[in-house]
């Protein structure tokens, strides 16, 4: 039984167990860092793709490329780059509290371990 009362990760699949919290909080703060750069990267050719569009949606082009510009546009971050942003948030997420939760169980764990051995050391001196 773990101490404190937590679960260190068991699923229908085993336990695992964590090596290196490190690593863990590596992976949320690349996540993060990852979602920021996915964003950034879809609103560059978006506003590109705006701009273009409006200038392609006169007369003189029926509106059509203009209309097609924009619907590229709405695909570009709507669909596919807020998708993959969204994705890399939630992994983020799921990484950092999981780090978190294990980092403060095994903190707890420590601290508890430490109380008994002072116990035991007054105890029987």
């Amino acid at each position: 039984m773990p101490l404190a009362g937590i679960d260190r990760g068991t699923t229908m699949a085993g336990t695992t167990n964590v090596d290196d919290t490190e690593q863990l909080l590596k992976a949320s703060r690349g996540c993060s860092e990852l979602a920021s750069l996915v964003r950034t990267a879809g609103d560059f050719p978006r506003s590109d793709l705006d701009d273009a569009a409006g200038s392609l949606s006169g007369a003189y082009w029926d509106g059509q490329l203009g209309a097609a510009l924009k619907h590229l546009a709405t695909r570009w971050m709507d669909h596919q780059c807020e998708a993959l942003h969204t994705s890399y948030r939630e992994l983020h997420q799921k990484t950092w509290d999981t780090w978190s939760a294990y980092t403060g169980v095994e903190t707890a764990n420590t601290a508890m371990l430490s109380d008994v051995q002072a116990d035991v050391r007054a105890t029987f001196g």
